[in-house]
């Protein structure tokens, strides 16, 4: 059946990308998830050599000792990175004693795409041996939604060649890991996993292996749709068949790997049965897939009128659903389940880049992620006593299981702010979604232990509230003295703590008990909030990023080599520290989520922090787009848009390869949400969509409050409709729209 060009625009094709970068990058473009199990975009057949192939599980980790020279026992003691699991995916292919792969063969030509209406990849690739036989290698893959299993299709056909092909499927221990010992981003070289069992049956194998140190277990399973020899050969299976291949007439192979963790199977073996038995065809799969994603973009979808950045923005949303908030156990990390980028760690990324998505289409999934700091808020409370605090909990700042991570506190620890980050998730959720059973088992405790800890962190002096060494988003300026972010996000902290709290107190009196919170420190957050110290610097009418940010020494960015970003690689962090330099966004971030009004206070600080920020952080651009969109500078709105759609698609950092830069791809979104379409999450939406001429046609659809919203825009009017009676405030006016409303947008 012919595609619609919507449905053409949900595939990502690529051609004849054979250098090792293209192919290291295209492993993360070509990732297949779940939000549990996730698989890079490696060959089937390997590369031959420098083989690394990725398969994870969100949340699967271990833990290696941290070496400090001068040690304190608040710091954390081990680090925790996500493990690698055994390698199901190889499957050796020979002809003649030749192996076919680009390390023994000329690599002819290669064709693969992604194809986001089924969640498939395709690969066609192109050999010519030493012999003169040409081969062609097609692989399709898919991970299905509801079972961690990779399901691989593998053809081989040659037009000249006749004879005999040997396949042989590995199971094997996790190749080595390479080691990046100057990059913070990237993992330590560690070996994680002892093998516990191999098991070879007549039709299926197993190897359970568990993890050095977190005693987490893992087995993966493989079989195939053909009986095959399997042999247990020292600590592999390898399970082979030889064929007899005719010229121009393929032979084809199914490979499932099936994947089980402690975390997730309570027995292996019972699982795996049942799997087992369940086996079906890899266009059954296709089909179940092709409907969960049907739905997907039913409720998902984005039309604009730009093809780059639509189809950008439909790899983005795909990837990012894909990445985790399947369950309450487990968040999102920085590179999702595309790559071992910074660990498998989560961080304060997931509330504020991410959570929108989830929060205004998949509700559920928006209250998966919040739980997960529910579930770990003990581990929180054991850290702000770590920190010097006598109540409530901090939350930590890079973690998988709870507990800090960061070796390097001026970067980690000190960044207080996700406390805040956490409380406007929560309530960006609750007024979206007016689950007020959540609040009441769930949010309001993290909205009070979160609060108390910044109460008893901060101090009173002067009648004014300081929240002091402090780190700000910006970590080209640590442990500083109130900067604007942490303390405004503190004082919608305590505001909306207080109003939550009193409000709906007679239903909280027990909670209120049982975590010691009196009236008083009700009282007190109030007044901190009253007295919140956000430092202007009168004379430019600027917001200062913290107490000393103005009086250092400029820095020229313009100036500086271009080989010589991302200043973390190449500078000592005291040069950069004492300079007016910034990584990413900062202050600009709070006046975008709290959605400032005071335009000359917001163009003067814009302005002002634009030219001194360096964007070596993919969290940086689309907050800066979202304010240029509302302070009319619709080109530059435009621009950034472009920028940060296509961030991982055009590789546009070199980066890439260690995984998707997942916060982007949330960032993507806010830029279309927040930025294009005015959004912001309140007791009443707030629509106050940008003035702009680039883009003359969007769409998508939202739910709030349980209403269906359907969003577009047509050259300078926006329509909006809904399933049901909703109140909004368009531009500043409150509006019932009771099925459909449409008005011409505003020049800020």
């Amino acid at each position: 059946m012919k595609k619609t060009k919507q449905q053409n625009n949900l595939i990502i094709e690529r051609k004849n990308r054979k250098s090792y970068e293209e192919l290291m990058t295209d492993e993360t473009i070509f990732a297949l998830a779940n939000g549990v199990l996730g698989t890079r975009g490696h060959f089937i057949e390997g590369y031959g050599m420098y083989d690394y192939p990725q398969t994870l599980v969100n949340g699967f980790y271990n833990t290696y000792p941290y070496k400090y020279e001068e040690n304190y026992k608040q710091f954390p003691q081990v680090g925790q990175t996500i493990v690698n699991l055994p390698d199901a995916s190889y499957i050796k292919i020979e002809s003649d004693d030749e192996v076919i792969d680009l390390s023994h063969a000329e690599f002819i030509e290669l064709d693969r795409n992604l194809d986001m209406n089924q969640g498939t990849t395709f690969r066609k690739a192109t050999y010519l041996t030493k012999h003169g036989y040409e081969f062609q290698i097609v692989e399709e893959k898919i991970v299905p939604y509801d079972i961690n299993m990779v399901v691989s299709r593998l053809k081989v056909k040659s037009n000249n060649y006749q004879g005999k092909i040997r396949l042989t499927s590995y199971l094997r221990m996790p190749l080595e890991k390479k080691a990046h010992p100057l990059d913070p981003r990237l993992p330590y070289a560690t070996k994680d996993l002892d093998i516990e069992q191999i098991h070879a049956d007549h039709d299926f194998a197993y190897l359970t292996a568990r993890t050095t140190n977190t005693s987490l277990s893992a087995r993966v399973c493989m079989t195939h749709d053909q009986p095959l020899d399997y042999k247990v050969e020292d600590d592999e299976v390898h399970a082979s068949m030889i064929y007899d291949l005719k010229p121009n007439i393929d032979i084809s192979l199914t490979k499932y790997q099936l994947y089980y963790t402690d975390l997730e199977t309570d027995d292996f073996d019972q699982a795996m049965d049942e799997d087992l038995k369940n086996l079906r065809k890899f266009e059954d799969y296709v089909e179940t897939e092709t409907i969960i994603r049907k739905d997907f973009w039913s409720k998902s979808d984005i039309q604009v009128d730009d093809t780059r950045i639509e189809q950008a923005l439909h790899f983005n949303i795909y990837q990012l659903n894909l990445s985790g908030g399947v369950q309450p156990s487990t968040s999102i990390a920085a590179k999702g389940i595309t790559g071992e980028g910074y660990e498998g760690h989560y961080f304060w990324d997931t509330e504020i880049y991410l959570l929108p998505f989830f929060i205004l289409t998949q509700p559920q999934k928006a209250k998966n992620l919040l739980m997960y700091r529910y579930q770990t808020l003990h581990h929180a409370r054991l850290e702000a006593k770590n920190l010097g605090g006598t109540r409530g909990a901090k939350i930590p700042w890079r973690t998988i299981n709870g507990k800090e991570a960061s070796p390097y506190y001026p970067a980690g620890s000190a960044q207080i702010h996700i406390n805040s980050d956490i409380a406007f998730a929560i309530k960006s959720y609750f007024e979206a979604t007016n689950d007020l059973e959540f609040m009441t088992d769930y949010g309001a405790e993290i909205l009070l232990e979160t609060a108390i800890f910044l109460l008893d962190y901060g101090h009173f002096q002067n009648q004014s509230f300081h929240l002091n060494s402090v780190t700000g988003p910006d970590e080209y300026s640590a442990i500083v003295d109130n900067n604007y972010y942490t303390n405004r996000m503190a004082k919608a902290h305590f505001e909306y703590t207080y109003d939550f709290i009193t409000e709906h107190k007679d239903s909280l009196n027990a909670l209120l008990e049982r975590i010691d919170i009196t009236n008083n420190d009700l009282e007190l957050m109030k007044k901190a909030a009253k007295q919140m110290t956000l430092l202007v610097n009168q004379e430019s009418n600027v917001i200062k990023q913290d107490a000393s940010f103005m009086s250092k020494k400029e820095l020229d960015i313009e100036g500086i080599p271009k080989q010589n970003f991302p200043l973390l690689l190449n500078y000592h962090p005291l040069y950069i520290y004492k300079h007016q330099v910034l990584k990413q966004a900062d202050t600009m971030i709070a006046l975008v989520l709290l959605d400032e009004h005071d335009k000359t206070l917001y163009q003067n600080t814009f302005e002002y922090y634009l030219k001194r920020t360096t964007h070596d952080s993919s969290l940086s651009k689309c907050i800066y787009g979202i304010a240029a969109y509302h302070l009319g500078h619709h080109e530059l709105g435009y621009k950034y848009f472009k920028a940060v759609t296509e961030f991982d698609l055009m590789d546009v950092k070199k980066f890439t390869r260690y995984g998707l830069h997942v916060a982007n791809l949330g960032g993507s979104y806010l830029m279309l949400i927040y930025g294009l379409f005015g959004i912001r999450m309140n007791k009443i939406l707030l629509i106050n969509p940008a003035y702009q001429t680039e883009i003359k046609k969007a769409k998508t659809t939202i739910l709030y409050q349980g209403v269906s919203i359907d969003l577009s825009l047509n050259q300078q009017k926006i329509n909006i409709k809904t399933n049901a009676p909703l109140t909004v405030m368009i531009y500043g006016q409150k509006v019932i729209i009771d099925q459909e409303h449409e008005f011409e947008m505003i020049s800020f």
